[in-house]
């Protein structure tokens, strides 16, 4: 999920996660957004943020009960030139 991409639209991630106080015009389109995107998943579903607030996302993910503490990552490792490092 990346602001970036909305280029202006009426979605808006930052917003969603713990941003704006539900009810807010754009909360409410990105809620939509974010239900039909995730409710598509069968078997397993992974969420990948891109957020200048890390720590405000995971609190209101986990005070929401989508997630429990032990199911949100913050440090990811990448792979940089055949090693992985963070």
């Amino acid at each position: 999920m990346d602001d970036t991409e909305a280029r202006g639209f009426l979605f808006k991630y930052e917003d969603l996660f713990g941003g704006k106080a539900a009810g807010d015009k754009t909360v409410e389109a990105t809620r939509r957004l974010f239900y039909v995107t995730a409710s598509r998943a069968k078997e397993s579903l992974a969420l990948v943020a891109y957020s200048s607030a890390p720590e405000r996302i995971k609190s209101f993910v986990i005070n929401q009960g989508w997630f429990d503490g032990e199911e949100v990552v913050m440090d990811v490792q990448r792979e940089s030139a055949g090693r992985m490092s963070t």
